[in-house]
């Protein structure tokens, strides 16, 4: 079990929903978002209730898992589904993490055939249309633009 302190109260959970909580929280702050969420737990007068939880970037809550005597007891806290839904909030925040690359390091060309972009060389067209003997790539030789 532990406890989840939050705005000079706190609550006692089991320790994969607390884990779970923590990790959405730091998920939603990352983003700058925020979310309600409700959490089974324990208050301070030992009482089992459902806590709604607002957590985001302005949330300043901890975990501990040094309980008093009072709150070690019981049995450990758990709800499968809550943690899933979490881990799934949380999965679904999360993007690609932006990777430091050593100074030195030679660029990477993304556009070669390693990558499945056919190297187009001097072929390509020109973005006026026209191809290689300066007629318009439909072949009439008439230009592309509205007629007056």
């Amino acid at each position: 079990m532990k406890r989840i302190s939050y705005a000079e109260d706190h609550l006692v959970t089991g320790d994969d929903i607390a884990d779970a909580v923590m990790a959405y929280a730091q998920a939603l702050a990352m983003r700058g978002r925020s979310d309600s969420i409700d959490v089974p737990a324990v208050d301070a007068g030992g009482s089992a209730r459902l806590f709604s939880i607002l957590v985001g970037p302005a949330s300043q809550m901890l975990t501990s898992d040094v309980l008093t005597v009072d709150e070690s007891r019981g049995d450990e806290i758990t709800d499968a589904r809550l943690v899933a839904d979490l881990a799934a909030r949380t999965a679904a925040l999360s993007g690609p993490s932006p990777v430091a690359v050593p100074q030195g390091t030679d660029a990477v060309d993304l556009e070669t055939e390693q990558f499945g972009v056919p190297d187009l060389g001097g072929d390509a067209p020109d973005e006026g249309g026209d191809d290689a003997d300066g007629d318009d790539a439909d072949g009439d030789d008439e230009g592309d633009s509205p007629s007056r």
